[in-house]
């Protein structure tokens, strides 16, 4: 969002923050709303069967998951903000490109954890349901809409309010 709007934060400048950093935030609140239902349906799932469900309070697991989503989108878009305020574009590209390597990443590491669904003991004994024939197909989409829908929306405002300024 920050790569979008650098317009915007460039015309700012040094204040990193602004409409770009409050739909970095927004957004990241928008992810944990659409993936809060798996949370609660399917929290072993969600905790990649990394630890019991059972042994965790739920809720406490879900305000933390908010404020680590909101923290690392506010750190991300802080970073590449000051970049491009510095005219470092090419750092402003590279903690863009670090942030998506630590994603995929992640998704390398747990990707064979995330295509079966069910409880930590059903994961363990390898009788968790494939997820193209689990209960989370739909829900999956309709998260993956709104997240898209929402994102494209906030980028396509960022971009539209920056092109009313002048970069430098």
């Amino acid at each position: 969002m920050a790569i979008v709007s650098r317009r915007t934060l460039v015309s700012q400048a040094p204040n990193p923050f602004g409409p770009a950093a409050a739909g970095a935030a927004g957004f990241a609140v928008v992810f944990w709303a659409t993936v809060l239902w798996f949370g609660i349906n399917a929290p072993d799932w969600m905790l990649s069967y990394m630890i019991p469900a059972t042994e965790l309070n739920t809720v406490a697991v879900q305000a933390v998951f908010l404020v680590t989503l909101v923290l690392s989108a506010l750190s991300g878009h802080t970073l590449t903000a000051v970049c491009l305020q510095r005219n470092r574009r090419l750092a402003a590209g590279a903690v863009l490109c670090a942030g998506l390597s630590i994603w995929m990443a992640l998704w390398f590491f747990t990707l064979d954890r995330y295509l079966v669904v069910g409880t930590h003991q059903e994961f363990l004994a390898g009788n968790a349901v494939a997820l193209q024939a689990s209960h989370m197909v739909g829900a999956m989409n309709a998260a993956g809409a709104i997240q898209g829908l929402v994102g494209a929306g906030l980028l396509a405002w960022l971009y539209t309010k920056g092109r009313r300024l002048r970069a430098r």
